[in-house]
């Protein structure tokens, strides 16, 4: 859990510094801090779709002690076995290719209709993990990222059509990031 939190937190951290700069221009920065928090709670509430995962899949023997964990009240073990043992879960529902596609609208209605920048941040936060894990996916492990964005997909997707996935859902991000404020 700690290697998780403290490889996901600069990368939310940055991206709102980085954001506040563009969008803000160093002026008034106080209300900003409420996008910084939201950035960070979105990056890290992606950890739920790993226990909705033990939920979803309860004869995998991850979810089995993990199950076991919850019910001993070893709250930060279960974590950490979710953390340690994360190659193993690869049908995650926030982090497949149908989520990302319906996020863009979510996102749009959250950046054009919500005046609080914390909800902002939150989505914004919580896209940029996924992106963020599936570029480093596409670098070390394209088969496993394939296999993670279209296992609801029924139709076989070639490696350039995830790349071109890839690059229009991360321009789609970069523009969303200039609708902040």
């Amino acid at each position: 859990m700690k290697r998780y939190i403290l490889s996901h937190l600069p990368m939310a951290l940055a991206y709102s510094v980085f954001v506040f700069v563009i969008r803000a221009g160093w002026s008034d920065p106080l209300p900003w801090i409420w996008f910084v928090l939201g950035a960070v709670a979105g990056v890290l509430v992606l950890f739920a779709d790993r226990i909705v995962y033990t939920y979803s899949y309860p004869s995998a023997q991850i979810s089995q002690q993990f199950a076991w964990y919850m019910k001993a009240k070893k709250y930060l073990s279960a974590f950490e076995l979710l953390d340690v043992r994360r190659l193993e879960q690869e049908r995650l529902t926030f982090r497949s290719s149908l989520f990302m596609v319906i996020w863009i609208p979510l996102a749009f209605f959250a950046l054009t209709s919500t005046a609080g920048l914390f909800g902002k941040g939150v989505v914004m936060g919580l896209m940029l993990h996924i992106l963020a894990d599936a570029w480093r996916l596409q670098q070390k492990e394209p088969r496993r990222l394939h296999i993670r964005l279209f296992w609801l997909i029924k139709r076989e997707i070639t490696d350039e059509e995830r790349l071109v996935f890839m690059y229009i859902l991360s321009g789609i991000f970069i523009f969303f990031s200039f609708l902040v404020g």
